[in-house]
């Protein structure tokens, strides 16, 4: 029973859709009024259509104005990138040559100190 209170509710529903899209057809193509009326709204379509095709016209430059503006920004980080390199690697290369001074000294002291204490072994007496 509950099938059929369905099936009834459907048919009743597309019944009256069914109605009202008819009275519109009449009411458009068969008065007067519905064909001023279908005409304001084609005007007011094509109107619609229009100023939806200049919002894409400036939603377009906009967007490519903003890739322009991301290709100079991404330029200008690629160049501050590159010169910030540089400057990174110069100064690791004069850290590096001061190490290696300091290394040089080093070596230079302790074999100076090694000379120095083998003369001082040297003297020592040796055991018997």
């Amino acid at each position: 029973m509950s099938d059929n209170n369905n099936s009834d509710g459907k048919f009743l529903f597309g019944f009256f859709i069914g109605g009202l899209i008819g009275a519109l057809i009449i009411f458009f193509l068969g008065t007067k009024e519905g064909k001023k009326t279908g005409k304001l709204l084609e005007s007011k379509g094509k109107d619609l259509i229009d100023e939806l095709e200049e919002k894409l016209d400036e939603l377009q430059n906009k967007g490519k104005e903003l890739v322009r503006q991301g290709e100079v920004m991404k330029e200008k980080v690629m160049e501050t990138i590159g010169d910030k390199k540089d400057d990174v690697t110069e100064a690791a290369a004069e850290k590096i040559d001061i190490a290696l001074a300091h290394i040089q000294e080093m070596q230079q002291k302790g074999a100076e100190t090694t000379a120095t204490l083998r003369k001082q072994f040297k003297n020592l007496p040796k055991k018997k």
